[in-house]
């Protein structure tokens, strides 16, 4: 389930992150690539170790705890690995397939969600479209800056190639408490029926009933 998100931070911490960037020692992407990933990707990213991943982390981290749509579709075990990545013309990252498990210093987690958030105004470069491969073709998506996308890690995908400008945003993985794709989009369709029940009928019989079904279906489908 491919979702956006709008303005998941804040004005004040999307200047926080853009001043980390321009603080920041960018390394190769290649480094951190498979072996059969390093001729397509071509991108900077914090080097692994760099101080100021926790910072990213923290802000970003925040932000999506306290998004409460976000958390309802991702429902977060642990997010992990955040870290600002950049494009500069002509750099691009070729189609590809997250990892499924990833190592990022102590943490091994499972990568069920990934998800981008766009630091760049779109008008500040040209190019750098994050196309994702659907069963009806590729969608593209340049979203403006402080909105995020998140769609299924094992979903084959490509950064186009920058042309014209930079395009800087944050990348992460959410290891979901509910690993199918299919139990999670049905608790995502419980949660916001329960929200359009409350907001017409208040605390009624049938939003009782229908947070009780998300509370027992999360039960039976969550790993903690």
């Amino acid at each position: 389930m491919l979702q956006t998100f709008a303005n998941v931070i804040t004005p004040e911490e999307q200047a926080e992150l853009c001043g980390i960037a321009r603080e920041t020692a960018f390394v190769s992407g290649v480094g951190s690539a498979s072996p059969r990933l390093a001729g397509v990707k071509h991108n900077e990213q914090m080097a692994q170790g760099d101080p100021s991943i926790a910072r990213v982390a923290r802000i970003v981290g925040g932000a999506l705890g306290r998004h409460s749509a976000f958390r309802a579709a991702t429902l977060p075990r642990q997010m992990h690995s955040l870290r600002l990545s950049r494009y500069s013309a002509g750099m691009h990252y070729g189609k590809h397939v997250d990892a499924a498990v990833m190592v990022d210093g102590a943490v091994h987690a499972r990568a069920d969600l990934s998800f981008t958030l766009f630091l760049s105004d779109p008008a500040s470069y040209a190019g750098g479209e994050l196309s994702l491969e659907t069963g009806s073709g590729d969608a593209r998506f340049k979203l403006p800056a402080r909105h995020l996308l998140c769609y299924p890690t094992g979903q084959l995908h490509e950064v186009r190639e920058v042309t014209e400008g930079e395009r800087l945003v944050v990348i992460g993985w959410v290891q979901s408490l509910v690993r199918d794709p299919q139990q999670r989009e049905t608790l995502w369709d419980l949660s916001v029926a329960m929200e359009l029940v409350h907001a017409s009928e208040g605390k009624s019989r049938a939003y009782d009933l229908l947070v009780k079904s998300h509370a027992n279906l999360l039960r039976q489908w969550g790993e903690v």
